[in-house]
């Protein structure tokens, strides 16, 4: 696997980790259950650390935060539907599948490292 290949991989990875905090802090109720809490700190962390690492490796930042965001929004909406917290209606759908277009679009169109630009 190649340099660029890994940095997309551990984006993606920072990019899961994004949506574990960001419903884990659904469930946290305003930081007031502490177990919750500590999965936000812990995923959040990892989420920022991931991110910052597929930086290093040579991601664009604009388009690595964009694709990053784009994976979390859309990891968060669709467990959020899948949990009964949020309801899935064709429009949000259509909603969600641009995004996904936009994530894609945004990696397909990156070309490559910001060294090789």
């Amino acid at each position: 696997m190649d340099n660029d290949s890994k940095a997309w991989l551990i984006l993606i990875v920072a990019g899961i980790m994004e949506m574990v905090w960001a419903v884990a802090m659904d469930y946290s109720e305003g930081f007031t259950k502490i177990h919750f809490d500590i999965l936000v700190i812990i995923f959040l962390t990892i989420s920022m650390v991931l991110l910052s690492k597929a930086l290093s490796m040579g991601l664009p930042v604009g388009t690595a935060y964009a694709v990053w965001t784009g994976i979390g929004a859309v990891g968060t909406i669709t467990v959020s539907i899948l949990l009964g917290n949020e309801v899935a209606t064709i429009a949000r759908i259509l909603f969600i599948a641009l995004i996904i277009g936009g994530i894609v679009g945004l990696q397909v169109t990156s070309g490559g490292n910001k060294e090789e630009n």
